[in-house]
């Protein structure tokens, strides 16, 4: 209180002529009616373009939030894709059997740490084991794959990204279905690379990438690019540069998919290995 007894007695020539100056344009404008218009229209400005401005402050910090949900809605509408089940033929079901078996489940994530400048990239997600993320998990988003699971704490996963030299996936040309292995070189992180499709295959450029499905991680279908440029390699074998339909810079929401598939696949493989 002192203090600003002390504040008002240094400066009460200005505090006063601002008082006067303010009651002087109170009298001013509501005495003219041209006066009251334009201050009027003016404060009507003002106050619009501050509501604009505070509507898209408002609007920006709850965008976290909205993006958050609409994520977790995509999750919902992919758990309950027809892809996400095998359906069983009536004529092999057995009493007590559903015709349809769930294939995948699809679990909301937000990339939290990210790299693409590495020869050997990773992400971290916030969700973890709590959530029923396990490693082996394969991570997409609405614009295509983007690695798989690689370890996991109670509320965070570790993600091998595909700009990783040690990611492979298979992939297939859509057109006609011919697959190989594709991989990342640890060049651009905007380009991977596919291998083993024959030389007799027509390729051509802006023909789609998709994954295979093999293997049960990845679900079949899932956009990967597009073929940017070809060439023959050893004269069999095509080398195929793929551009792919994911910006790792700009990461944000993803989708980890639990396969139910995947472990029977192995067990299987691993037995005929034997």
């Amino acid at each position: 209180m002192r203090n600003l007894f002390r504040f008002i007695a240094q400066h009460h020539f200005l505090i006063f002529f601002l008082i006067i100056e303010t009651f002087s344009l109170f009298l001013l404008i509501n005495s003219n009616p041209y006066q009251k218009v334009v201050f009027y229209n003016a404060s009507h400005k003002f106050s619009g373009r501050a509501s604009v401005r505070m509507s898209n402050i408002r609007d920006y910090f709850s965008l976290h939030y909205e993006n958050r949900k609409l994520a977790e809605e995509n999750a919902r509408l992919y758990n309950n894709l027809n892809s996400s089940y095998s359906w069983l033929r009536t004529d092999s079901v057995f009493p007590g059997d559903t015709l349809a078996r769930r294939k995948y489940w699809y679990i909301t994530a937000r990339v939290i740490n990210n790299s693409v400048n590495k020869q050997y990239n990773y992400i971290t997600l916030d969700k973890g084991s709590e959530s029923g993320i396990r490693p082996e998990m394969a991570v997409i988003n609405t614009d295509g794959i983007i690695g798989i699971v690689k370890s996991v704490s109670p509320n965070y996963a570790s993600v091998l990204s595909f700009l990783n030299k040690d990611f492979t996936v298979n992939a297939k040309i859509k057109k006609n279905g011919y697959f190989g292995p594709l991989s990342w070189l640890g060049k651009s992180a905007d380009y991977g690379t596919l291998v083993d499709i024959p030389h007799h295959v027509r390729v051509a450029e802006g023909d789609t990438i998709i994954t295979s499905g093999f293997g049960g991680v990845f679900p079949e279908g899932i956009l990967i690019g597009t073929i940017s440029d070809f060439k023959l390699k050893g004269g069999n074998y095509y080398e195929i540069k793929v551009k792919l339909s994911n910006d790792f810079k700009k990461l944000d929401y993803v989708k980890v998919i639990r396969s139910f598939e995947k472990v029977e696949i192995d067990s299987l493989e691993n037995a005929s290995s034997q």
